[in-house]
């Protein structure tokens, strides 16, 4: 193992060799035509040379990289979410940079007092509802507990704090009324005519809207009427049988290619739909806010009011666990209703008119 300097074109790198193999990292120094200042250049270099060599010493023997370690949070949770590309992490860093010595406090000096004051501005002064704060927060939390695993803390401050709560959400989902009205209810224009179609689709399959913009009618088997496709969040093969509504919606008894898209102006458009859906569902005077998503979660309900096991459902939704499933299909009124009265009757001996 080792770490030397090393200059090309003019610019000075650091050759790292660690375990056989052997890396070039820039210094961000570059030599000048000033000898002078130039022994000023080597010895910035010497200084970085030595620092990363000790970071992976610590590394390699489980110690804390205390150069690490003098960091800020910000700036470390930053290199975090570019390499991981996590989106939610940086909307999470443009509220550390605005709590008071957020984005200047360094990992060493994060403490559990510190991240529950942190806390505590998510929840009553960032303006967010408590479950985004509680996304955030939990962020953070993550980035600690990878400075850990990266042997920059010894232990993640944050993991004797309780997080916030997720406050549980009202899961919406339409019944075959709500449906029918807006099967009743036009939408127009030829992008809102094939959105309407799209939405009821899945109401009938359980797609995402994902699957629902890749869909070709090659995915499409007539006998019998099934969709067969890979899904595009899992990569798992789903197979979902169609009832005689759903092939109703997309049949056009037209020839198609087999990698024609189904529903080609819902794939190919740019213009958020959402705006389609709650127009609709105004239109007809839902009193719910619905998505795409509303869809599928649609789909999950009504079969499972329908008599259909979890786990049959688990597998039409292409879920890799039944606790997924359970989340999207929580009992409704109707399925605690008919849960009660499939309850066996007895019968109850009145008392006579004197008994007491």
């Amino acid at each position: 193992m080792g770490v030397s300097i090393r200059e090309k074109r003019g610019k000075l790198h650091l050759d790292i060799y660690v375990n056989g193999k052997r890396t070039w990292e820039a210094t961000g120094l570059s030599i000048t035509a000033d000898p002078e200042q130039n022994k000023e250049v080597w010895r910035l270099a010497e200084v970085l040379r030595s620092k990363r060599e000790l970071q992976i010493i610590s590394g390699e023997w489980g110690l804390v990289d205390h150069v690490g370690s003098k960091q800020s949070l910000y700036n470390y949770s930053q290199k975090v979410a570019e390499e991981t590309g996590n989106k939610r992490l940086l909307k999470a860093l443009k509220h550390l940079e605005r709590y008071k010595g957020g984005n200047t406090i360094k990992l060493s000096a994060v403490t559990g007092v510190w991240f529950d004051g942190f806390q505590q501005y998510l929840l009553k002064e960032s303006g967010l509802s408590q479950t985004t704060a509680s996304h955030y927060s939990s962020q953070i939390r993550q980035v600690l507990h990878r400075a850990v695993r990266d042997n920059i803390l010894a232990k993640n401050p944050a993991s004797i704090i309780k997080g916030i709560p997720i406050l549980e959400s009202e899961k919406v989902h339409l019944t075959i009324d709500e449906i029918q009205k807006l099967a009743n209810a036009p939408l127009g224009g030829k992008l809102g005519a094939e959105v309407k179609i799209a939405f009821l689709f899945a109401c009938f399959t359980g797609l995402r809207i994902s699957d629902i913009r890749l869909l070709t009618w090659g995915e499409i088997e007539r006998n019998p009427l099934q969709i067969k496709k890979r899904q595009k969040k899992t990569k798992r093969f789903v197979i979902v049988p169609m009832n005689q509504t759903a092939w109703d919606l997309i049949n056009d008894n037209q020839l198609h290619d087999k990698d024609e898209l189904v529903f080609p102006l819902v794939g190919t458009t740019k213009t958020n739909t959402n705006q389609y859906l709650n127009m609709w569902a105004e239109r007809v005077g839902l009193q719910k806010q619905i998505g795409w998503h509303t869809a599928r979660r649609t789909f999950a309900t009504l079969t499972l009011e329908q008599g259909a096991e979890i786990l049959t459902v688990s597998k039409l939704l292409g879920h890799t666990k039944v606790s997924t499933t359970a989340v999207y299909a929580k009992p409704t009124d109707k399925l605690k209703r008919n849960a009660v009265n499939a309850l066996p009757e007895i019968t109850i001996a009145k008392k006579a008119g004197g008994e007491k």
